[in-house]
């Protein structure tokens, strides 16, 4: 039985297990559908907005005679304008530009630029350069972190804080090449309008730098002041750079150092890791050099095309600019999304409060199994002790039948034959009253005595028992007193609650002292038994409902007492909702009391028992 219960809370622990993934994971699908589906929705409004853009902007270049550079840059500032129009952290996307031969013009990509010439504000006059072809990996993950220090200043405080780092570039003066990249940290200080300051003039660009900066919001209160601060540039060091290999010395000494601004996708999201996850994406750089742009009969673009690879979602739109038969170029649109992930990360707490009940209604169970296996253990090592006991106390009326009887059969003192049969009868009878208490305490433990249930008035079936115990009462010159508050009403079975309160009153009788007294108080929730008698030791009173607890040895057992009375008595009464104590009764020397309270609010009393014992 220990065996078993030590092995329950396995199966216990797997079954919900299984049940709690199982629930967890049909909702997680369900949240990933509907993720899928917004994130679909949402790539055909991206898809639709750089289509209609495109359009009208390839419609108004070709009235102008517009193409080469300016169609170019033209198509990589619209590869590089649409990351705003998703969050970064749950759906990412790329587009790639081809012109009307199909080759690649332009993608997404991370990239550094300025006006080559100083003072044009022409188009053509800006050069952007891909990072990817120029910088390590390690070197734009070093420029990245630099990037995403200016993006927190903003994030935390808008416009009201310069930012701590500046970015240039070294470009030649006639041609578009890039020569050298340098990140400096700006010390700023805050003056005042109109303030005087010393001019302080950067060494890396030979420029004055100063700002004025809008609202801001006051660190105590949080408030925004309404005021604008100034700064100017005290100080600055050049803490990263990079220079074109390509670039000999003399060229380098002949390049203008300017400001530059440099463009990561996604960079401004809640996290660098948006970034990251972009930089990182094969799908999302992995276009082709010469595109495939086929399409259904009678459709002007291929549908939305969609691949799984394992936890991202990947999908693209493949368009056509312009008319159908004559298209002026084309777009590529391409999303990679994590609905998996974001359904586990939009349920985590669910996953915690279920995985809370799971446990809780586990432990439940397997309290309730181990209740169980409790109960039958306890109920197994009854029967062990009682079939132990029922061997010992068989034993003596055994061999007091056996002895008489071989006196019988060897015909010895024939005068004595009657008195042999007459205790032979008598050790019968003792016998069959053992296993009948035997027979009532396994079907009590069984819980299968309380079938039938009355109203029973509990001074009437104290005075139907003590009619049962009047000529011993005589004999011993007991004085009996009952008193009667207010009525006790139990609901249960008349048969059993007979044998219980039979039980108590013998023991009140039995070790009465002669010439003594038993009070019986009776109220609306409590029975009180008190019987004269030497006080009980601590012992007597821890285990005088334990089966076949005699107390002292010195007792006679022909007495028949054999230790079932109280034993019964508090099974009968427990499983009426009935409770019975033991105690002496406090500043009454020689008065043993015991008393039926309730054990629960309803129809519970406990016998009170003083100096009792069975």
């Amino acid at each position: 039985m220990r065996r078993k219960q030590r092995k329950l809370w396995q199966p216990v622990a797997a079954g919900f297990g299984v049940l709690y993934l199982v629930t967890m994971g049909l909702s997680t699908l369900l949240v990933k559908d509907k993720y899928v589906e917004d994130y679909g929705r949402r790539l055909e409004e991206v898809a639709s907005t750089i289509l209609e853009r495109a359009s009208e902007k390839e419609f108004a270049m070709k009235e102008q005679g517009f193409s080469g550079k300016e169609k170019q840059i033209f198509y990589q500032g619209l590869a590089n304008d649409f990351f705003w129009m998703t969050d970064g952290e749950r759906i990412q996307i790329s587009v790639a530009c081809y012109d009307k031969e199909k080759s690649l013009l332009a993608q997404s990509r991370n990239e550094i630029g300025s006006q080559v010439r100083e003072g044009s504000t022409s188009s053509e006059e800006y050069e952007a350069w891909d990072l990817g072809q120029l910088l390590t990996a390690k070197e734009i993950e070093e420029l990245a972190a630099y990037l995403w220090e200016n993006q927190k200043i903003k994030k935390s405080w808008g416009y009201a804080l310069p930012e701590p780092y500046r970015f240039s570039i070294q470009a030649a003066p006639e041609e578009p090449s890039l020569w050298g990249i340098y990140v400096q940290k700006i010390t700023w200080e805050e003056s005042r309008k109109g303030e005087e300051k010393k001019p302080y003039t950067d060494p890396l660009t030979g420029c004055i730098y100063s700002m004025e900066t809008g609202d801001v919001i006051d660190y105590e209160t949080g408030e925004e002041s309404g005021e604008s601060r100034y700064y100017h540039e005290t100080d600055s060091q050049v803490v990263w750079s990079w220079v074109n290999p390509d670039a000999g010395q003399e060229e380098r000494q002949r390049g203008r150092i300017m400001n530059t601004s440099l463009f990561l996708p996604y960079i401004d999201s809640p996290s660098i890791q948006s970034w990251r996850r972009w930089n990182d994406s094969t799908y999302l750089h992995g276009f082709l050099s010469q595109g495939e742009f086929s399409r259904e009969p009678g459709k002007e673009y291929s549908p939305l095309e969609i691949h799984r690879d394992g936890f991202s979602y990947q999908a693209r739109y493949r368009l056509q600019v312009g008319m159908a038969g004559d298209p002026f170029s084309y777009l590529e649109i391409r999303m990679e999304c994590r609905p998996w992930l974001d359904a586990m990360n939009y349920l985590k707490f669910l996953y915690l409060v279920g995985f809370c009940f799971t446990l809780e209604c586990a432990g439940k169970l397997l309290s309730v199994f181990q209740k169980i296996y409790a109960k039958q253990a306890a109920l197994e090592e009854t029967r062990r002790d009682i079939t132990n006991a029922m061997a010992h106390e068989l034993k003596t009326p055994l061999s007091v039948i056996r002895n008489f009887a071989e006196n019988l059969m060897e015909h010895n003192m024939e005068e004595k034959r009657d008195y042999y049969l007459t205790q032979i009868i008598g050790q019968t009878e003792e016998m069959d009253r053992l296993v009948t208490e035997m027979i009532q305490i396994s079907r009590l433990d069984s819980q299968e005595g309380i079938r039938r249930k009355e109203t029973i008035q509990l001074s009437g079936l104290l005075k139907e028992q003590l009619e049962r115990f009047t000529p011993m009462i005589q004999e011993k010159r007991l004085q009996v007193q009952v008193q009667r508050e207010e009525e006790f009403t139990v609901e249960g079975d008349r048969e059993y609650l007979e044998k219980a309160v039979w039980n108590l009153l013998s023991n009140a009788v039995d070790y009465n002292i002669p010439g003594g007294s038993i009070q019986i108080r009776i109220s609306r929730k409590s029975c009180t038994i008190e019987n004269t008698g030497p006080l009980l030791d601590e012992d007597t009173l821890l285990h005088a409902f334990d089966l076949f607890y005699t107390g002292d040895k010195s007792r006679n057992k022909r007495e028949g007492h054999m230790g079932l009375g109280l034993y019964l008595a508090k099974k009968i009464l427990t499983l009426h909702g009935l409770g019975l104590t033991l105690e002496n009764q406090k500043g009454e020397p020689g008065r043993i009391q015991v008393e039926i309270n309730p054990l629960v609010s309803r129809n519970t009393s406990v016998f009170f028992l003083q100096n009792v014992v069975n």
